[in-house]
């Protein structure tokens, strides 16, 4: 008869570390030899992966900023006759920074072919001499067919540099930060070939400023003529003392931008390249190889621990 008092096997959540750390130990070997494994495939990588250096560029504002009275009202009136006011001081340095990343820059660097040829230099068919689809890899196949099966888009038709790609590109690459002790801005590159960058961050500063100034060119004669009727008529001595103010500012714009100079923004510092390459970081990828391999190490220690106590269970 079978033995009703005995009692099935009792089975515990609790985890004990002394046996966990026994077969961590007692499987220490074959850990090593997946970190071994893993560094290897670090190593590897490293050994093929491109150095990439940093190129930083330093600028600042041309000239002082003028501070005044706030004359927002003459802008209505400037409005309805029709005159465009351009701002001063560190709201032209602000839209320098914004339009460096624009469209509208990336259309005038468009003629820049050197440029091209070098940021998309994968689709350039040198024979040819003009760009064209590069005909994708198995793995690039097999991409777009699961993605068309788990999403329903279709690949896009191929698209030749233009204004929007660049400027993607150059929203993409160039980061952009403020010193705010300064207010200098610093545009940097991490690439390959330093020199384009050197040459590429030069040119985008120079393309933005030169934009700038002929924005202001096209405005700043009629605002001079609005601001010295308005100043005939002005009554209050207040009134006056303010438009002379922004008559003298805008007599020191016109005089920036009938010079060859910068208008704008002038380069201060560099360009300049980083002494070693800060792109990939060796020391940072063979710590994150060895953590991985201890990892996947431990993991299959434990996993074939525990199918192999599940195994002597059932049996």
């Amino acid at each position: 008869m079978q033995d009703m008092s005995a009692k099935e096997p009792e089975f515990s959540d609790e985890i004990d570390l002394l046996e966990l750390f026994a077969t961590i130990w007692a499987g220490k070997f074959v850990i090593a030899l997946f970190v071994v494994g893993s560094i290897a495939l670090g190593s590897l990588y490293l050994h093929r992966a491109d150095r990439k250096y940093t190129v930083s560029l330093t600028v600042s504002q041309v000239g002082e900023e003028q501070s005044g009275p706030n004359l927002a009202g003459l802008g209505g009136l400037a409005s309805l006759a029709g005159v465009s006011l351009p701002s001063g001081g560190s709201g032209d340095f602000s839209k320098f920074k914004a339009m460096i990343k624009a469209e509208e820059l990336a259309s005038t660097v468009l003629k820049y072919d050197t440029y091209l040829t070098v940021i998309f230099d994968s689709e350039w068919d040198e024979e040819a001499g003009n760009f064209a689809a590069k005909a994708p890899s198995q793995l690039g196949e097999l991409k777009q067919q699961v993605k068309f099966i788990l999403t329903g888009e279709k690949p896009m038709d191929y698209r030749a540099p233009d204004a929007a790609r660049l400027a993607a590109y150059i929203g993409q690459s160039v980061s952009i930060s403020e010193d705010k002790d300064t207010g200098f801005l610093a545009l940097k590159m991490e690439v390959v070939e330093s020199d384009f960058a050197k040459q590429f961050l030069q040119t985008i500063v120079y393309e933005t400023d030169k934009m700038l100034k002929e924005q202001y060119v096209a405005s700043g004669t009629q605002a001079l003529q609005f601001y010295q009727e308005k100043i005939a008529r002005a009554r209050s001595q207040e009134h006056r003392e303010a438009l002379a103010k922004m008559i003298a500012s805008e007599e020191q714009k016109q005089m920036l931008a009938s010079r060859d100079g910068p208008f704008v923004a002038e380069v201060v510092m560099g360009p300049s390249v980083s002494l070693g390459p800060t792109s990939p970081k060796s020391s940072l990828i063979l710590a994150l190889s060895l953590v991985l391999g201890a990892f996947l190490g431990t993991a299959y220690v434990l996993v074939k621990k525990a199918l192999t106590n599940k195994g002597d269970a059932r049996a």
